[in-house]
């Protein structure tokens, strides 16, 4: 069985079995050990797996942790173990204590059998961290989790890879923190930031004011454009790589990373939508395009505030993604096949035969253009 396979076997286990432990013991014999079997380590050999081992701290001796885990000789990750029912919060500091004390060790994990926290030393060297870089359930593991823990495989265990692992966890975690709260709730400052290279006029605290509702549909369109192109790209690249069940495929060939190609065709569908447009008193002045592998798009000023964009080379046939509902969609497109588009690249598409077909869409461009931010 695969590493996957056999941890989630675990996990079922331990969802059946915890509520028949009653003491630490029980809880070391069966959901512990297990777990570290399944990471591969011989729980039955005192060369990988040492219970309780002396860690005295100071002047306090007689100091056990329950699990040091060995790696030629020298004591690489402790474990300390609590009964299933025991509130972890209330173990930090015994741990860290052996932590302190072996000065080899740089991981340590705090566990009752379902909860397990990974400790580090990131923030003082040789003094375990206050908070863990990992925590996780072992009853309930999405695949990130799973991810995680097959780093701490015997077969893959190496310290200074994991330190730089949960370095990395830490670091983007926090980041990922202050980016959020920064994108809901964005400072004056970077409100600032953003407003002076397109602004002339001095930017007072009325203005950051008047700009704020601005910025955050900016941030989150922008947001939503970012993963759209991701999402987009692997439906694009699904239909693009399709073949004939009878073709044969030579896998040997490496396949050329594709390109950027504005096409003719594209050109002339933005021309097409500025005429339109323009016909129908809108300025069109700062209208761009941008185009990427996975479509064409079309904006006011930012890239962010897009009216349409096109597929226009997809198997499925010419496609025109818009950010209006499908039920509005469909309204103004009656004449032509409508749908939702895939989550996070617009709300609708709209299927047409040609470009031609965009002067019988004047109703549904012209919305698309004053719904733009």
């Amino acid at each position: 069985m695969s590493f996957k396979e056999n941890i989630q076997k675990l996990s079922v286990q331990v969802m059946e079995r915890k509520k028949h432990i009653t003491n630490e013991e029980m809880t070391k014999q069966a959901l512990i050990i297990p777990f570290l079997q399944v990471l591969g380590f011989d729980v039955f050999n005192p060369l990988e797996v040492k219970s309780e081992y002396d860690s005295d701290f100071g002047k306090k001796k007689g100091e056990k942790v329950d699990y040091a885990i060995f790696k030629d000789d020298t004591p690489i990750m402790f474990i300390e173990a609590k009964a299933v029912n025991e509130n972890l919060e209330n173990h930090d500091a015994q741990l860290s204590r052996y932590f302190n004390a072996t000065t080899d060790v740089k991981l340590a994990i705090l566990t009752n059998g379902v909860q397990y926290k990974f400790f580090t030393d990131l923030n003082s060297n040789n003094i375990m961290d206050e908070n863990p870089f990992i925590q996780l359930d072992i009853t309930n593991l999405s695949g990130n989790d799973i991810e995680v823990l097959s780093k701490f495989r015997k077969e893959s265990f190496e310290k200074d890879e994991l330190l730089r692992y949960a370095e990395e966890l830490i670091y983007t975690s926090n980041l990922n923190g202050k980016l959020s709260e920064l994108f809901k709730n964005p400072s004056d400052d970077f409100i600032r930031y953003l407003v002076k290279d397109f602004s002339d006029t001095r930017i007072t605290a009325n203005v950051v004011d008047r700009f704020r509702p601005i910025v955050k549909k900016a941030i989150s369109n922008a947001v939503l454009d970012i993963v759209s192109q991701g999402l987009f790209q692997q439906e694009t690249d699904y239909e693009k790589t399709k073949v004939d069940d009878e073709a044969i495929v030579d896998s040997s060939i490496t396949k050329p990373k594709r390109e950027i190609v504005t096409t003719d065709e594209e050109l002339a569908g933005f021309n097409m939508v500025k005429e339109i447009l323009s016909a129908e008193g809108k300025d069109i002045s700062e209208l761009n395009y941008k185009d990427t592998i996975s479509y064409f798009g079309i904006y006011k000023k930012v890239i962010t505030s897009w009216i349409v964009r096109f597929n226009f080379d997809s198997s499925k046939g010419k496609q025109i993604i818009t950010k209006l509902p499908v039920e509005r969609a469909e309204k103004l497109a009656a004449a032509f096949s409508c749908e939702t588009a895939p989550k996070g690249v617009g709300e609708s598409r709209i299927y047409i035969n040609s470009i031609d077909d965009l002067r019988n869409l004047k109703e549904l461009l012209v919305e698309c253009f004053d719904i733009a931010l």
